[in-house]
């Protein structure tokens, strides 16, 4: 598999189990050893190469745990920041900061509903709604956001129909 390399002992062990020498188990590259001697060299020499395979090992590990820790903070900012934001909005909106409201209105048997969010002097942030009022209130004219619902609720209730704020 190419993980690590056998210790000279195992090495001999195979050669004699073969009846081939050490130096044909491992290549052509490798002269064949001198029994005693060069037995102690093959295993300077495949300890060596244990040795950096561990450290190839260990440093591809490395590189794994330090990606799936940088994944994991990214992940936990994005959570983070998007917590935050949804708090201090919902913070607004308690304060007074922002307010939203919904105007839920019916005429000829048709509903409509519109909300218009504004901050504390009653300015316009936002003013959305179903086609139909949008169409016929002109929103994107009003500045103040009670002029806006109550021209809203004018309209319905001008031409027979209801309208509540929510």
């Amino acid at each position: 598999k190419g993980i690590s390399v056998p210790d000279a002992e195992i090495l001999q062990r195979l050669a004699e189990l073969f009846e081939v020498s050490v130096g044909e188990l491992l290549g052509p590259d490798i002269p064949e050893p001198e029994r005693q001697t060069d037995l102690g060299d093959v295993a300077r020499q495949l300890a060596v190469l244990n040795e950096q395979l561990a450290n190839q090992s260990a440093r591809r590990w490395k590189i794994i745990k330090r990606a799936a820790i940088g994944i994991a903070i990214a992940i936990l900012v994005i959570i983070a920041v998007t917590i935050f934001c949804n708090v201090i909005y919902r913070v607004q909106i308690r304060t007074g900061v922002v307010t939203a409201g919904r105007l839920e209105c019916s005429l000829n048997g048709a509903s409509d509903t519109c909300e218009v969010t504004y901050d504390q002097q009653y300015q316009i942030v936002e003013a959305s709604g179903d086609g139909w009022i949008t169409d016929h209130v002109q929103t994107e004219q009003y500045d103040d956001a009670n002029l806006l619902i109550a021209q809203i609720e004018d309209y319905f209730t001008d031409r027979g129909g209801t309208c509540t704020v929510k």
